[in-house]
């Protein structure tokens, strides 16, 4: 019998997640609210059976694992910044309650999409997975820490295996794609916006450092995971250097911190960008 994989959240992780275990000959069910993201873009990807669930709702979540998985990968979440300020409710339904009622009603090993934001802002040196949560500025991200602490201890009073993989930004093509300014991440927007010959313009002189990861990697590392606590992010570069690749210019370098992973990668921002 092929491995049956449930992928909470049909978004563009999810579904070039999707993508890798069907071509593994993986049952793959996909689950989502369709919130963010539209049930026939789900339904595109073939060989994936789609279902409903909005986890915000008990009824929902139980009657979805009603069926048992062998693995449950677990991506849904209220991501967007801005809309964590203009709809808290929303976000916390969603990432708070909505990881509570996953990590009960779970009886698989989970794998979830945390995010190098848990470690907070000011970083430097090298970030491993054993830095301390530090200080957040939005509900979003805040929440990431509340589902982490939640599902392990739900992971470990029922003795499951959890995989928390904190993902850096995540970049390039994916069966999933969404259009809404919020959801495009920097590497993505500044190569489009090059391509057209448009201006990039840079928030605080590009000098804020982030983690990124090629969607490719990223949907490989997390097809795999087994039991762990790892940061998924091939490199760190400022936003200034994503731009100065985008228009193919020098970057000036200057990263201020470092992130450790214990993954290979094979994309780099340098090379999507050339």
């Amino acid at each position: 019998m092929p491995r049956s994989l449930l992928i909470l959240g049909a978004g563009y992780l999810g579904a070039a997640i999707a993508e890798r275990a069907i071509a593994a000959d993986e049952d793959v069910t996909l689950a989502d609210n369709w919130f963010a993201t539209e049930r026939a873009q789900a339904e595109a990807v073939e060989g994936a059976r789609v279902v409903d669930c909005d986890i915000r709702f008990a009824d929902q979540v139980e009657a979805l694992f009603a069926q048992p998985f062998d693995r449950v990968i677990f991506t849904a979440a209220q991501a967007s910044r801005p809309l964590s300020f203009s709809d808290p409710d929303y976000t916390e339904q969603t990432n708070l309650v909505g990881a509570r009622l996953v990590a009960q009603a779970a009886t698989s090993p989970i794998v979830y999409a945390s995010s190098l934001h848990v470690y907070g802002g000011g970083l430097t040196g090298a970030v491993g997975a054993d830095r301390p949560y530090g200080e957040q500025g939005d509900l979003s991200h805040l929440s990431k820490i509340y589902a982490e602490l939640v599902l392990k201890m739900e992971a470990r009073r029922r003795e499951l295996p959890l995989s928390l993989l904190r993902l850096g930004i995540v970049y390039g093509p994916s069966p999933i794609e969404h259009d809404r300014p919020e959801s495009v991440t920097v590497v993505d927007k500044f190569r489009k916006l090059a391509a057209a010959g448009e201006r990039l313009t840079l928030d605080d002189g590009g000098h804020a450092t982030i983690g990124v990861v090629h969607v490719e990697d990223a949907a490989r590392i997390f097809h795999e995971a087994t039991d762990e606590v790892a940061n998924v992010a091939a490199e760190t570069i400022t936003v200034g250097d994503v731009a100065a690749l985008a228009e193919h210019r020098q970057p000036a370098g200057g990263a201020t911190w470092t992130v450790e992973s214990p993954f290979a990668y094979h994309h780099s921002v340098a090379e999507y960008l050339a």
